[in-house]
């Protein structure tokens, strides 16, 4: 066994950056591709160079991999760059199991046509790590640049020590005057799933020690508000308990009042998204409109499903909405506070649909309302809904409608979730990493203001070994479509993965873009147009994208010098 010295080290010598002594080998990876337990050592000996705006960050990777028959045990210095203001932080890249690919998809839009082990969640790098004879190991690379860094070129080398025995890996990073906006314009939402039956599976301690849960919370909400989640979703009917006074319901906002100030205090709550006011009996897609109706029934308040139609579920709604806007009010978060109505209306809904929307605005006036909403469904119905919230791969012909509806002081952000597939861009693990890139760059494109998706962390039982829940009928979920973290029960938060660290730099292009865009709209748009021409024609190939995200950075360096 052979113990080996891993550092990230600032050094001003330009050595080989791939390399093998005996039996051992490491070479840079872009941050873009995927590398797997059986990607072979690679040969190129180019000196990768990074560029990166101030107040961002950018990513690279080091392959290693251990040629001979034996296991060896590898011992890593956390990476340093000296003097040099450039923060970084090192993750060991793990793997998940990937069953399927996503239905209706080529296999050219996918990493490579075979199933099994794909990377995605990081762990913190550990002192000691094993390479298993014959097998790839990956180390993540996160490098953030102060918004104090003076432009420049940083050079630095991943060193290997190996005894007698060195490696010496060149890279430099090229930092540019462009800063990254500290207040974010774009709005992102990962729902995030925190019911405490479905959290104890995950973190056991829980069970015993039941106070655990807000402190999981707040850590989840931290890490979050770091990768860039400004809105948090706040599950209001369920959070407020109703409690009879006077022989009428009066609700308590305690529980809500908590889960805001908790994601507040991790800083992720820029927008607060009320939850949905109404559903569907028993879930189903297609079932029945009701509306949850807290009702006094022999001196008890129930709670009930009402059908839409009933007056009672129309005057307990409004009762709700009133006292909910002035707490809100009194609280202080009225001004930045969004009201979910109805997920997804369609068909029959419509009018529904309208009918609820009306009341809300009605109870609360100047809140806008937010719903993941079909442009393929009645638009009329859906005009009174301040933000729209279509799904990607469903509006490539309706963007006049958005267009009309931003014209009449509206918004529209978009969705992904187990759609779409195919040509369009999405988050699923077995896709190119470069898709998840590009997700902002299309915002951007297009005008769209924000980002949603429904699974932040709606993790199997096996987290790790399952990302494909079965969502019945005998369909599976794409891989990673559930979730884009990992729970850490450990220290009661939870691992990122590597598609949410390149979400967080997408995020910051489109900073950037925007940026760019107020000195120069029509270049920054032409720049958009060319990485992404269509919803499904965009650049595909990794060296093309760096060179668009060095034009974006002269860009964005150019607009800020003349403000």
């Amino acid at each position: 066994m052979r113990r080996l010295l891993v550092g990230l080290i600032c050094f001003f010598s330009v050595p080989l950056n791939a390399g093998q002594r005996d039996n051992f080998s490491a070479w840079f990876v872009d941050s873009l591709a995927k590398v797997f337990p059986d990607s072979p050592a690679a040969t190129s000996k180019l000196e990768p160079a990074l560029v990166s705006a101030r107040n961002g960050h950018v990513s690279l990777q080091v392959a290693l991999r251990s040629q001979s028959h034996q296991m060896a045990h590898v011992r890593i210095i956390a990476p340093r760059f000296g003097g040099a203001a450039l923060k970084v932080q090192t993750y060991r890249v793990g793997t998940v199991n990937v069953n399927s690919h996503p239905t209706d998809t080529p296999l050219d839009e996918v990493v490579r046509s075979e199933v099994g082990l794909y990377p995605d969640p990081l762990f913190p790098l550990e002192e000691k790590i094993t390479l298993e004879a014959s097998r790839t190991e990956t180390l993540w690379v996160s490098v953030f640049t102060p918004e104090s860094t003076r432009p420049g070129i940083y050079r630095g080398v991943v060193e290997i020590d190996a005894g007698k025995q060195k490696l010496r890996l060149p890279f430099l990073i090229e930092v540019f005057a462009a800063t990254v906006p500290k207040e974010q314009k774009l709005w992102v939402t990962n729902w995030l799933w925190f019911d405490r039956e479905l959290m104890a599976k995950h973190y056991p301690q829980l069970k015993s020690n039941p106070d655990r849960y807000w402190k999981i919370l707040e850590n989840i909400g931290r890490t979050m508000a770091e990768y860039k989640q400004n809105v948090v979703f706040v599950p209001v009917r369920t959070l407020a308990k109703a409690q009879l006074a006077d022989g009428a319901v009066q609700y308590d906002f305690g529980l809500v009042d908590r889960w805001i100030e908790i994601f507040d205090k991790a800083g992720m709550a820029r927008m607060i998204e009320g939850g949905h006011l109404s559903g569907r009996l028993g879930g189903g897609y297609d079932s029945p409109y009701v509306i949850p109706t807290d009702l006094v029934e022999n001196g008890q308040i129930v709670r009930k499903e009402l059908p839409a139609d009933d007056p009672r579920a129309e005057q307990n709604l409004r009762e709700f909405l009133w006292q909910l806007r002035n707490h809100l009010k009194e609280k202080g978060w009225l001004n930045r506070y969004v009201q979910h109505v109805h997920d997804e209306p369609h068909g029959t809904e419509m009018p529904v649909y309208r009918r609820f929307v009306h009341i809300v605005s009605e109870e609360l006036p100047g809140v806008p309302t937010l719903d993941a909403i079909s442009l393929r469904e009645d638009i009329f119905a859906q005009e009174e809904t301040t933000i729209w919230v279509p799904k990607l791969g469903t509006f490539d012909e309706g963007l006049d409608a958005i267009a009309a509806h931003k014209a009449r002081g509206g918004q529209s952000w978009y969705y992904i979730c187990l759609d779409p597939r195919g040509r369009y861009l999405n988050r699923f693990i077995d896709y190119p990493t470069l898709k998840v890139r590009l997700l902002p760059w299309l915002n951007y494109r297009y005008g769209l203001t924000g980002y949603l998706h429904w699974g932040g962390n709606f993790w199997t039982d096996r987290p790790f070994e399952n990302v494909q829940p079965d969502w019945g009928g005998g369909f599976f979920l794409p891989a990673g479509d559930d979730a884009i973290v990992y729970p850490d029960p450990e220290h009661d938060g939870v691992f990122v993965s590597l598609r949410l660290e390149v979400m967080r730099e997408g995020i910051e292009d489109y900073e950037l873009l925007m940026e760019s865009a107020r000195r120069a709209p029509e270049r920054s748009d032409a720049l958009a147009r060319k990485a992404i021409p269509t919803f499904t024609g965009y650049v595909r190939d990794v060296s093309q994208f760096r060179n668009f995200e060095r034009e974006l950075l002269v860009l964005a360096t150019e607009a800020q010098k003349e403000r």
